[in-house]
């Protein structure tokens, strides 16, 4: 089995070291990287890590329409052969196994059921109470969270299977592809819209979230970062703030894995912010 990563991003070279480290320890095989609007390290941090992971970058021209979908139809129209699952997750994201060794030995159990694509559920992290953007890992200086069964973390992403033929309709958004057999959650239930009717099911699969990092980060770039699958004008309100940054629960899952992402990093000759 191959598992590719899609991912469109921009400016998140600080922590983009880190979030390929993690998706490559997590049995990744190849990434399929769009850079939006890119004008920090982004670059050069492909290019330290090209010879250790297996990469394919491309860059978005600026002026394109809902680039998320672009890009995610590119990548599934040009490259849906070329592996037989594809995780179209964002740079906030953290996708991981709950129940395995990684992410592959988990999808075996889909590998031969009729269905296209498994939908991953979020879980949000909130800001830690960090005025300050910190240095080292997201996965390490952030750890509270809102309860999973919080209502935003309905949200999905999707492991589109291969060689199949998916894709975003114009008017979707960047969560669910139309595809011939559907999207189906690790347990099995039917999944029709981006927000799913279900509350999340995690014991399997779960999508680390880190939407806020820091106020400081929020004020600088995400407030007015625009929004991928809608467009590069999109100001997020206050309300945004107010809505995700939920610190309720002590979550330490991902931390106690910075240890392997520090090693990998310091033995590729990458630098920990």
């Amino acid at each position: 089995m191959r598992l590719a990563i899609v991912t469109i991003q921009r400016n998140r070279g600080k922590w983009l070291s880190e979030w390929f480290a993690f998706h490559h320890l997590q049995g990744v095989d190849r990434f399929i990287f769009y850079a939006h609007r890119c004008d920090d390290e982004t670059p050069a941090v492909i290019a330290a890590l090209g010879n250790k992971v297996n990469i394919t970058a491309y860059s978005i021209p600026d002026n394109t329409e809902r680039p998320q979908l672009a890009a995610y139809n590119h990548a599934y129209r040009n490259h849906g052969h070329e592996s037989d699952w594809f995780a179209f997750i964002d740079g906030d994201e953290f996708l991981f196994t709950t129940d395995a060794l990684d992410l592959k030995a988990s999808l075996q159990e889909y590998q031969y059921k009729k269905i296209s694509a498994v939908g991953v559920y979020w879980a949000c992290f909130g800001s830690n109470g960090h005025l300050k953007e910190p240095a080292g890992l997201i996965t390490q200086n952030y750890t509270r969270r809102a309860p999973l069964d919080a209502e935003f973390n309905r949200h999905i992403k999707s492991i589109v299977r291969g060689h199949q033929g998916a894709h975003f309709q114009a008017d979707q958004n960047a969560h669910l592809f139309s595809t011939i057999y559907g999207t189906f959650d690790e347990i099995g239930r039917p999944i029709n819209s981006g927000i799913s009717e279900h509350a999340p099911s995690t014991t399997r699969f779960r999508i680390n979230h880190y939407a806020c990092q820091s106020r400081e980060f929020y004020e600088k770039f995400k407030r007015s970062s625009g929004a991928a699958d809608a467009g590069a004008n999109v100001i997020r309100p206050e309300t945004w703030w107010e809505m995700y940054d939920r610190n309720d629960e002590q979550d330490y899952l991902l931390a106690r894995g910075s240890e392997k992402i520090e090693a990998f990093l310091s033995q590729n000759g990458s630098n920990i912010v």
